[in-house]
């Protein structure tokens, strides 16, 4: 599937979306929730983002650390120009910028960066499936469209996680050298990049800070899971603590659908239907949270990647490089 023919489907997907979001709302009706809203819930959950993501920086740091020691500082600031790069640019373009940034004026190349992003979202999808496993005696089931989107979320993401785990498992890159296609200029300069990929990939054979990326990660999603009872509660609606547990899967979940930038859209609908099929809440009430749930987790986090953009000079001709990569 070409570049292209992904931007048309992720546009299409986000219409829908969007259309499905809004189909039949009362815009005065939501304009008095989102008026109701407690701007002190809003300022604590976006303070508590910003901290996620000092922590996730952290956590990417200590994955880094057998390449280079890179300064929690420089590793903070890759990190929110990717969500920069995430929240503007199409193709999860972000990804790869955080890893081309912190392999600007440091020891690592930008495939090795690149693999240890990997890493964090393979560490990021392993904590998803661990909520969903807490949350399994609780979970609506007798909806078919979110038993089946949960378990082929499952399904989907343990066969990945296994295939890595054999390619990590089976030493098999060493055996590439040996076809004639890899001979070649071209054929060695790719192959040089895939060793560099496979690096990043394998980097956990090497690091001796496994618990201390088991507290980062739980602290991260920790942290995540407060800011999404804390917004809950901001909305103005009343859900236990198990209830609250199920919406942050389902919303980590829906974020992670294919769409443009920012996940416009699909999260939208994805939320709003959840609450409204599952919890019984009221259209325009669980619009309202979908909508500040997503404005807080991309603005503040988009704005501030911008700076770290524009301070740490990355050019429109690099872009267009790592573009080439993507």
């Amino acid at each position: 599937m070409t570049k292209y023919s992904k931007l048309f489907l992720a546009t299409i997907l986000s219409a829908v979306g969007l259309f499905l979001a809004f189909r039949g709302e009362n815009l005065d009706e939501l304009m008095h929730h989102f008026m109701l809203v407690e701007v002190s819930g809003i300022i604590l959950a976006c303070f508590l983002l910003v901290v996620s993501c000092i922590v996730r920086a952290f956590r990417w740091k200590l994955l880094i650390k057998p390449f280079d020691d890179i300064p929690l500082n420089t590793v903070f600031g890759a990190t929110m120009i990717g969500y920069f790069g995430n929240g503007v640019f199409a193709f999860r373009l972000g990804e790869l910028l955080k890893a081309y940034y912190v392999t600007k004026k440091n020891d690592i190349k930008l495939m090795q960066a690149f693999g240890t992003v990997i890493i964090e979202r393979i560490l990021d999808i392993i904590s998803v499936i661990v909520i969903f496993a807490l949350l399994i005696p609780w979970f609506p089931f007798e909806h078919n469209y979110i038993k089946y989107g949960a378990f082929g979320f499952m399904g989907i993401t343990m066969i990945i996680i296994f295939l890595l785990f054999l390619m990590v498992k089976h030493d098999w890159m060493q055996n590439l050298e040996k076809f004639k296609i890899f001979k070649s200029v071209y054929g060695r300069n790719i192959l040089s990049s895939v060793y560099n990929l496979f690096d990043g990939l394998t980097i956990l054979k090497r690091t001796n800070n496994y618990m201390a990326i088991l507290i980062s990660s739980v602290l991260l999603w920790s942290i995540y899971f407060i800011e999404t009872m804390i917004l809950i509660n901001a909305c103005g609606m009343e859900l236990g603590i198990i209830d609250v547990g199920i919406i942050f899967f389902l919303g980590s979940i829906a974020i992670g659908i294919p769409a443009l930038p920012g996940s416009v859209g699909t999260y939208d609908a994805g939320i709003k239907y959840s609450l409204m099929i599952v919890f019984n809440i009221a259209s325009e009430k669980a619009l309202n949270y979908a909508i500040v749930s997503h404005a807080v987790a991309y603005f503040p986090l988009t704005i501030l990647g911008f700076y770290y953009f524009l301070i740490g000079n990355v050019t429109l001709s690099e872009l267009k490089q790592i573009e080439k990569v993507k």
